[in-house]
């Protein structure tokens, strides 16, 4: 008998892991979250190998470091006003097509890049493209799929599959940066590339991975979109003040009235405080990584120490890795430890707070 339950006991062992781990929470997830999952570590994968060139390929263009500077201010400021434009109407345009749109601008950034050498030109493409100065998350496409995410997800698994959605993007942004490094280096060392050409092959790819986000974004089902159901007028009591013939262009009217789109989004007034704690948080975190994005530190390892790209790949994998996992451990702290205050993880991970204080349990 004991031989019998032996099995069982691994079994149930092996499931109170994966469990834990949230693999479980992944693996029975929609097919659509999956594929979100998968956008996000080719979009990141794209970002991180082309963070790795873009400063240096910028100055072989002989475009000066104070150009550089105003280059990243822009192409930020550019993105804060079309990723809120997109994300302001997605649900009337449809999530599908704006994330389709998002990839189709990421597309034509890298063409634009891969051909042209004006800074003029590379400034309007990154402005109204969609470029990562840093190798950080930039479009609209973050805030629209962890939407998506939150959607079709039922609340008591979401905080496990936002943990691993960000744990997709940390693999793409590690992997992208290494593969960078080393195909380049084998361009420029083995092929006997100029160093301009070789730049403009690594847009090519960042524009192929564009496209292959694309088609991801296609094939997401009709699921991830907002339906708003009409709510039918409740039915009079049948009695001597009830009319005949009813009002049934009133009811149409009624039911078919579209919800009004507001600026301000709709939470509770109890939620307002931690909204507004969590994005101070967020503010401070991302004015302190500007001060050093990573696109001028692997330019600073490369001008200083003159380490080549292939071994600056394996460097900054390790960099990506050992910092974003330390903002992605929630996976393993699960929601009990993100609610805690003290718990010492890094500033970016209250992002998990906004799924888990849903929970209902």
């Amino acid at each position: 008998m004991a031989t019998d339950d032996e099995p069982k006991r691994w079994y149930s062992a092996a499931h109170r892991v994966l469990e834990e781990l949230g693999l479980v929470s992944l693996y029975n997830s929609t097919t659509d979250v999956k594929i979100l999952c998968t956008q996000r570590f080719i979009r990141l994968f794209a970002y991180g190998s082309s963070t790795l060139v873009l400063v240096a390929y910028l100055r072989e263009l002989g475009i000066s470091q104070t150009q550089i500077g105003l280059f990243m201010t822009l192409t930020l400021a550019g993105d804060i006003v079309i990723s809120f434009l997109l994300a302001l109407f997605a649900d009337g345009v449809g999530r599908r097509a704006v994330l389709a749109l998002g990839a189709i601008l990421m597309v034509g950034s890298g063409l634009v890049f891969a051909t042209f050498g004006n800074y003029w030109i590379l400034l309007a493409a990154a402005i109204f493209g969609v470029i990562s100065p840093g190798g950080n998350e930039i479009g609209p496409f973050r805030g629209l799929e962890e939407s998506i995410i939150a959607h079709v997800t039922n609340p008591e698994r979401r905080s496990d599959v936002y943990a691993w959605y960000s744990l997709f993007g940390t693999a793409g942004a590690a992997f992208g940066i290494l593969t960078c490094g080393w195909v380049t280096h084998y361009m420029r060392v083995s092929l006997h590339m100029d160093v301009v050409d070789v730049y403009r092959r690594v847009f090519y790819g960042y524009a192929a991975l564009g496209l292959a986000k694309l088609v991801a974004a296609i094939v997401l089902s009709s699921a991830v979109e907002i339906h708003h159901e009409p709510q039918p007028v409740p039915a009079a009591d049948d009695n001597e003040e009830t009319p005949l013939i009813p009002d049934t262009n009133h009811q149409q009217n009624v039911n078919q009235a579209p919800p009004k789109k507001q600026l301000r989004a709709r939470i509770s007034r109890e939620s307002v405080p931690i909204v507004v704690c969590l994005c101070a948080l967020f503010a401070l975190d991302s004015f302190a990584s500007g001060l050093a994005p990573l696109s001028w530190i692997t330019y600073y390892f490369k001008s200083h120490y003159h380490i080549e790209e292939g071994k600056l790949g394996s460097i900054f994998l390790c960099h990506e890795y050992h910092c974003r996992c330390i903002y992605d451990r929630g996976i393993l702290s699960r929601e009990a430890l993100w609610k805690r205050p003290d718990n010492g993880l890094h500033t970016p991970s209250v992002c998990h707070l906004l799924g888990s204080h849903s929970n209902p349990r």
